[in-house]
């Protein structure tokens, strides 16, 4: 992309050694890839230093060697006295206070680590974990593996060797590029994609093992702080050589300034799009599949631009609409003119607009700067600005180009451009043409893998599909707002483990840690005393400050969305101290494991929805045929065009591939086709097709021969009947066949319950399902879903009750009551798989004051408490995780949301229908209980909805209905009224035996 924009010159210029600094980053911590790194942090005296790990290669890993070139070629850039003296210096000293270039490192590396790692080792010891239990966390503390115990292939001797020669393959291609002087941007983004791209040996042996084996801070892994550092790094160099550059005082850099590391700021890139203008008015799934791939088209030229291109910075989070990366910002104290930004906003979004207009998007794309920060906590409010700004299709003058088709009728996709048909209003324009089918090519290629891009190879035996939509309520976490719950340590036991603090005892009351902690910092705050033991046994760096302010800054303001110090008394800064010392901090490194592993849970819930959806008893569900017709001279068939046509009274839809002489069928066959019946019973068979795209054009086709497929387009021959429609941090919907929804509904509630079981009430799953038939339209069903999604979305935080707390081996039993008073049973882990108590993770907010000694306050009230000290009558604040389903047998019924419900009444409502399947005489009975159920309501309702009768009265009269039908008697019928009386009997009836077509 050619420019006359000169700090974009500049960059460019400097591709080499700003991609060379990103390298650096990458790899700056590479030693604690070795299993020797975590057996001696795990208690074994084996003499290994991670950062002198190209030291102990024999012979020693040629680091300075293969970085030496950077140093020759922009020595004239960068003053000698800012290159470190060896490249190896940056594995050495990453973590100290340095100045120059090793002084950017470390100001990435230690912002990315945040300061909750910094504690001193004599008062943190007790946060170790053992060789026999070194394991790898979720961000939300479920165990994922003992690394020892069960290695990844990265702490073996083979995936060592792998690593280092991976590590050399990389510098030396960088090496050849940089030395080469190589101008084509797609080279150096092949060799980043190749270096860490999402099949990289480095990425996937970075992300399976930690950066740091202390409690909590087992849930970083060393991808997440590698990655960020290295991203922040880049930033930072970028800045540095504007400054120099392209500053309109010519002003120089400080690269001398001692206090390099602490003054460094960075600023975020936001560029986001439209997305849901493109989604709400797709026809057909092709619409909105050809769509997300022109945005993820969009999306990927972007990153190019600043990653590669400039690179200027790196991706930190992305997802169906938002992309925000790392960019240069002023350092802290201002004293560097920030010049260099003018004009920086306006020249990108222009860069921006070129490639949505080459890709004919009919929006246009948003660009913001975000202000200087030393943390990603502002990243939320940065992506909520944007997609604020991008929900209103034309934010900004936006001209359509209109390209070859200049009559017709207005394209019924777009609704912006014209067909170039006058005949016809159904049919889309060129572009819109081009994505529709763009999926099409992707699928005959095999560039989608196994899953199905056919509607008809979803549908069930029943002709239904079901889309499904989940959500984690992910925003508040990345914003830093729902961490204020975890803690780094628990005060009560830093003090038991620290009873004595430099010879004198520790001055701070465990059974009244929180008051007591908060009543220290207040009494000190009228000097600053860097030899103070408490302060100095919490933050490594607290000795190296010089005033109450600085500290605040580095603690509160760099990590929290607070207040600032002059802004606040010396209460509230005690406060805000005492919060920020023993929390878990939104770091950077820490923020982006979170979007990173919400994805993961989704993708690993595809994973698994694919192998349900696959399972049956007909081998035709998965597998395709191609008939070959008696007319195969006959060139008339549209390539890839889609023909429908029945056969056996059934549905058969085909598409006709010339390259292979015939129609290849996109139907579910095990509708036509016996398990014992082979591919010749289709031979012979005549069928009428009708094309999809030109319907009212009737032809018949006589199958002449039929044959499985085999290389090359063996790809084809089998699939999942599985549709991933998107997949984000935020959002994952998937279509899969109505028959296999209940299941994987069921999959997600068991995971979510496992892996979010500490914080099961902060992080709830959300789940929708809209049920359609073959014949409903894809557009009618998409709104559908965006109108239950939005239900889902509209109750906020609710309050309930503990009714009873039973402790138990390793986990505490909650019985709670909810606030439409029925009542729920949640189980949190409460220890560690070593047998510790886990301290860090289970506490709930509750609406009380401080009352035993692991209770906390937020600074602006809030108080927590940890699952194990909860006592009858304590109301808690949850927020809920709930469920809505949605049967359309037409469009019309899009707007029939129910309302949502708990996600646990999901899980017995599924046990309900298990219980009238057992019970029930016959199907009859089911439909007329059902019926008489329905009469019941309408007769005993008010008209405002609500019961006109007593309630005992009404459950009497369910439990005669229930008896009389399904002969129940005892606690059988007793459940089975308990049920009717709360609906959930009534939602099992309706969704198995309407929706699912479901009998006993």
């Amino acid at each position: 992309m050619s420019s006359t924009f000169a700090p974009a010159e500049t960059l460019r210029r400097h591709r080499p050694l700003l991609l060379a600094m990103e390298a650096i980053g990458w790899f700056h911590m590479a030693g604690k890839a070795r299993v020797e790194f975590l057996r001696r942090h795990g208690g074994e005296n084996n003499g290994y230093e991670e950062r002198r790990w190209h030291q102990l290669e024999t012979p020693p890993f040629p680091w300075d060697d293969l970085l030496e070139w950077v140093r020759r070629l922009y020595g004239d850039s960068i003053p000698d006295d800012a290159w470190p003296d060896t490249f190896a210096a940056f594995t050495k000293k990453h973590a100290e206070r340095d100045r120059g270039l090793l002084g950017l490192l470390q100001a990435g590396h230690g912002i990315v680590s945040g300061v909750e790692k910094n504690l001193p080792k004599s008062t943190s010891v007790y946060l170790n974990q053992s060789i026999p239990h070194m394991w790898l966390s979720s961000p939300w503390g479920h165990p994922k593996r003992n690394l020892l115990a069960d290695p990844p292939e990265i702490l073996s001797p083979q995936g060592w060797r792998q690593l280092v020669e991976d590590i050399r393959r990389v510098l030396e291609e960088l090496r050849d590029l940089g030395t080469k002087r190589v101008q084509d941007v797609a080279l150096w983004q092949r060799w980043r994609e190749s270096a860490i791209g999402e099949g990289s040996f480095i990425r996937r042996a970075f992300l399976s093992t930690l950066a740091e084996t202390r409690l909590p801070n087992n849930d970083v892994t060393l991808w997440d702080q590698s990655y960020v550092a290295a991203a922040l790094f880049k930033s930072a160099v970028a800045g540095a050589l504007l400054t120099t550059k392209n500053s309109n005082e010519n002003s120089k850099y400080p690269w001398t300034d001692n206090g390099i590391k602490q003054k460094t700021r960075w600023r975020l890139l936001t560029v986001a799009l439209g997305t849901e203008h493109y989604e709400a008015r797709a026809v057909k799934i092709g619409d909105w599949t050809g769509a997300q791939g022109a945005i993820e088209e969009f999306f990927r030229r972007v990153a190019e631009l600043i990653e590669v291109d400039l690179a200027v910075g790196s991706l930190l989070y992305r997802d169906g609409s938002v992309a925000v990366f790392s960019f240069p910002g002023e350092r802290f104290d201002e004293s560097v003119p920030a010049s260099w930004l003018n004009g920086w906003e306006r020249w990108l979004q222009a860069q921006v607009i070129k490639v949505a207009r080459h890709l004919g998007l009919e929006t246009p794309p948003h660009l913001h700067l975000s202000n200087p920060t030393r943390s990603l906590v502002p990243m939320v409010r940065e992506q909520q600005k944007a997609k604020h700004t991008v929900s209103i299709p034309i934010h900004r003058r936006w001209s359509i180009t209109r390209r070859q088709e200049q009559n017709g009728h207005v394209c019924p996709v777009c609704q912006v451009r014209l067909n170039g048909d006058p005949t016809s209003k159904s049919k889309p324009c060129k572009v819109c043409r081009e994505r529709r089918h763009h999926r099409r090519d992707a699928w005959l290629q095999g560039q989608l893998g196994n899953d199905t891009v056919w509607f008809e190879e979803v549908a069930d035996r029943n002709g239904r599909l079901a889309l499904l939509t989940f959500s984690l309520d992910l925003e508040d976490w990345l914003n830093g707002e729902r961490v204020d719950s975890l803690r780094a340590q628990a005060i009560p036991e830093w003090v038991r483990f620290n009873p004595a603090l430099d010879g004198t005892p520790n001055p701070i009351d465990p059974l009244k840690a929180y008051e007591s902690f908060v009543t220290y910092t207040r009494s000190k705050l009228g000097s600053f005393n860097r030899n103070d033991p408490v302060f100095k046994s919490l933050q490594e760096g607290y000795q190296h400050e010089s005033n109450w302010p600085s500290f605040f800054s580095k603690i509160v303001d760099d990590r929290a969305d607070a207040p600032s110090w002059s802004d606040l008394n010396d209460d509230q800064r005690a406060a805000w101290l005492a919060h920020q010392l023993f929390r878990k901090l939104p770091s950077p490194g820490r923020v982006y494991r979170f979007w990173r592993e919400a994805e993961a849970f989704f993708h690993d819930l595809l994973r698994e929805f694919r192998q349900l959806a696959a399972r049956s008893d007909n081998p035709w569900r998965v597998r395709r045929l191609v008939l070959v017709p008696k007319d195969e001279d006959d060139k008339d068939w549209e390539d890839l065009a889609l023909y429908n046509g029945r056969w056996r009274e059934g549905p058969l839809s085909l598409v006709y591939v010339r390259s292979l002489k015939g129609f290849v069928t996109i139907s579910n066959l095990a509708r036509l086709l016996r398990p014992e019946e082979g591919p010749k019973t289709l031979q012979g068979a005549q069928i009428t097709l009708e094309e999809e795209d030109a319907p009212g054009g009737r032809r018949g086709m006589t199958v002449d021969k039929v044959y499985e497929l085999r290389r090359p387009h063996a790809h084809l021959g089998v699939y999942h009947p599985v549709i991933p429609v998107e997949i984000s941090p935020l959002r994952f919907r998937v279509l899969v066949p109505l028959e296999t929804a209940p299941k994987c509904v069921d999959l997600a509630v068991a995971w979510w319950r496992e892996r979010f079981a500490r914080v099961w009430d902060r992080l709830p799953l959300r789940v929708g399902v809209v049920a359609f038939p073959r014949s409903v339209s894809f557009q009618g069903v998409l709104e559908g879903v965006r109108n239950l999604e939005d239900a889902l979305q509209q109750n906020g935080e609710e309050k309930w009750t503990v009714e009873e707390v039973l402790p138990g081996p390793g986990a505490v039993s909650l019985l709670l009551k909810r606030e439409d008073g029925r009542s729920t049973l949640r189980v949190v882990p409460t220890s560690l798989p070593d047998g510790r108590e886990d301290v860090f993770y289970p506490y709930v907010a509750v609406e009380d004051q401080i009352r035993y000694p692991r209770d906390f306050r937020h600074p602006e009230g809030q108080v927590y408490r940890h699952v194990a000290d909860l006592r009858l009558g304590d109301p808690i604040r949850v927020a809920p995780a709930r469920v809505a389903t949605l049967f359309m047998g037409s469009t019309a019924e899009r707007f029939d949301l129910p309302a949502p419900r708990y996600l646990e009444d999901w899980v017995r409502m599924r046990e309900v229908w298990a219980l009238l399947r057992r019970v029930a005489p016959s199907q009859t009975s089911l439909q007329h209980l059902r019926s008489e159920l329905a009469r019941a309501e309408a007769a005993w309702s008010a008209p405002d909805g609500d019961l006109a009768a007593p309630r005992e009265a009404w459950r009497a009269h369910l439990e005669a209905l229930i008896a009389t039908h399904l002969e129940a008697k005892g606690k059988t019928l007793a459940a089975l009224a308990e049920a009717a009386l709360d609906g959930t009997l009534q939602w099992a009836l309706d969704w198995h035996m309407t929706a699912l077509k479901e009998g006993v």
